[in-house]
């Protein structure tokens, strides 16, 4: 995609990284809130051996990547029924160990596309379905969203509303493995985690209301999306990178700008 000129396949590339964007800065706002952010960058990794056994085999890597995070996701959910180990430690474990051997199965010419994406190489038919799992995937998250904040808040409470913890938190995970699946294409399983913090982040220093929160976070992610795409195009850089770097741009402004609003106001006062 040039500069210059602009095809429909990278207008829909395009679209589907905004909508990849929005989706990852909506779901995050729930792993911001229940204070698991590194949950999507260590899923990110435990990919990599379903791509590298994809690879290897000669199909689609985006379905290794997904089988791979469906039993990851399955064994986490599982362990934690089982055990009194608490859902971060069991995706520390697993995040450890996949990423070792998905360093081993990925082939080395493909490793670096694995770790940070290429968003050239999306086919029309690859950025469509990645674009209509993007809208169901938040769709689906608005559905249960008041159920999980509410089990972040008060489990009992969560209980009287007719929440049911271990399914909501299934669906839940379920969700963000398939957004990770979609989006290692367009930032690489080294940095698809960063697509679901930085954007909330950046929204929870910018308003306390949980609705405009959620908004916000999928605004953001939209907004670097479309930005970092448009950056990588007049840089060379690949896309990955760019919107991530663009996200934590955002970030660091956000931050900037509280920052000089609070020494104001302390002047003031």
């Amino acid at each position: 995609m040039s500069a210059t000129t602009i095809s429909d396949p990278d207008l829909l590339r395009l679209l589907t990284a905004a909508l990849v964007g929005g989706a990852a800065g909506f779901l995050g706002s729930l792993l911001i809130s229940r204070k698991m952010a590194l949950v999507g960058d260590a899923l990110g990794h435990v990919a990599l051996p379903g791509m590298g056994l994809a690879l290897t085999l000669g199909i689609d890597p985006e379905l290794g990547a997904f089988l791979s995070l469906s039993l990851g996701i399955f064994l986490v959910w599982r362990l934690g029924e089982r055990t009194v180990l608490s859902l971060e430690t069991l995706i520390g474990i697993l995040f450890v160990s996949s990423l070792a051997l998905g360093f081993l199965l990925v082939p080395e010419p493909e490793l670096l596309e694995s770790l940070v994406g290429d968003l050239s190489r999306l086919t029309p038919a690859g950025a469509a379905w990645a674009a209509l799992l993007a809208l169901g995937l938040s769709l689906l998250v608005r559905r249960i969203y008041k159920g999980m904040m509410l089990l972040n808040i008060s489990p009992d409470l969560a209980a009287v509303e007719g929440v049911i913890p271990g399914r909501h938190n299934l669906l839940y995970l379920a969700a963000i493995a398939i957004l990770v699946a979609i989006g290692i294409r367009i930032t690489g399983s080294l940095l698809v985690g960063a697509l679901v913090i930085l954007p909330p982040a950046s929204a929870r220093l910018m308003c306390c209301d949980l609705h405009r929160y959620a908004r916000l976070s999928a605004g953001l992610g939209v907004l670097g999306c479309l930005i970092g795409v448009g950056v990588s195009e007049s840089t060379g850089f690949q896309a990955g990178p760019g919107i991530i770097l663009t996200n934590s741009a955002i970030f660091a402004l956000v931050v900037t700008f509280r920052a000089l609003r609070r020494a104001d106001q302390a002047t003031l006062g």
